[in-house]
């Protein structure tokens, strides 16, 4: 800077990566050091030479030479990185690609999945059953309403009888599911639940059944309304354990 009194001039000349054999010519002394500076894909650094003046005055604005060696091979080494960088991406692309990373068929993870998904999709089916089966008791409950407030014992009667019927059918549909899942491996830890809830579902029936019948049997004998209730209070109590303990376990299986 012209007409200016500089108390200390530092002057940093960035050489080119690989540059060696750094010297300087300057018309006037100067402290001197080099450091390495970093940029963009260098591998040592470039060498940077470093000047330091103080006191500097108008009549110090001279030119001064920096002198060094330099590789011209050296200039390919960054585009070599950048082709070799690239060059290996697309290989590793491409072998991506054809590379099958799906799980053998003969595997057995592969087997064991394909046993589960099996187990799975007939627990499903097994649910739905048991969904009907619900349905049922509610049409039983049903009945026993209507016998409450019509006295029609008949239609009741006939109704425990479809019921009765539903039931069995039902039990021919569970049967081989409850088979199949019971044959696989992979259903070692939902079995047992599987057979409490077959289990508490098959004594559900029973007591719906047996309540039924002794309600309309009461109601056929013109007995009071109150002695009724207290002959099947002991077996309400039962039932609406066991449908919780039912309801329970299919939200269990649900959850699977």
């Amino acid at each position: 800077m012209e007409e200016i009194l500089i108390e200390k001039l530092i002057v940093k000349v960035v050489l080119p990566e690989g540059s060696k054999d750094i010297d300087v010519s300057a018309p006037f002394p100067t402290n001197q050091w080099q450091e390495v500076k970093y940029s963009h894909l260098d591998i040592a650094g470039r060498p940077v030479l470093v000047l330091e003046k103080p006191d500097v005055i108008p009549e110090h604005n001279l030119h001064f030479q920096v002198y060094y060696k330099f590789n011209n091979i050296s200039l390919l080494i960054e585009p070599m990185m950048l082709i070799t960088g690239f060059f290996l991406l697309f290989v590793a692309c491409i072998a991506y690609m054809h590379t099958d990373m799906s799980i053998s068929k003969n595997s057995p993870s592969y087997l064991a999945k394909l046993q589960w998904d099996e187990v799975q999709a007939t627990v499903q089916q097994i649910q739905g059953i048991f969904h009907q089966c619900l349905a049922v008791h509610d049409k039983l409950e049903t009945s026993l309403h209507d016998l409450s407030r019509t006295g029609d014992a008949k239609s009741c009667k006939a109704a425990r009888k479809a019921a009765d019927a539903q039931f069995k059918e039902l039990a021919k549909e569970l049967k081989p599911l409850l088979l199949s899942v019971q044959s696989s491996p992979q259903s070692y830890q939902i079995w047992p639940k599987l057979d409490d809830l077959v289990a508490k579902e098959r004594e559900l029936q029973d007591k719906l059944m047996a309540r039924h019948a002794t309600v309309v049997d009461s109601v056929e004998k013109k007995q009071r309304g109150q002695d009724i209730e207290n002959r099947i209070s002991s077996q309400q109590q039962k039932i609406a354990a066991l449908r919780q303990e039912v309801e329970s376990l299919l939200e269990y299986l649900s959850e699977i």
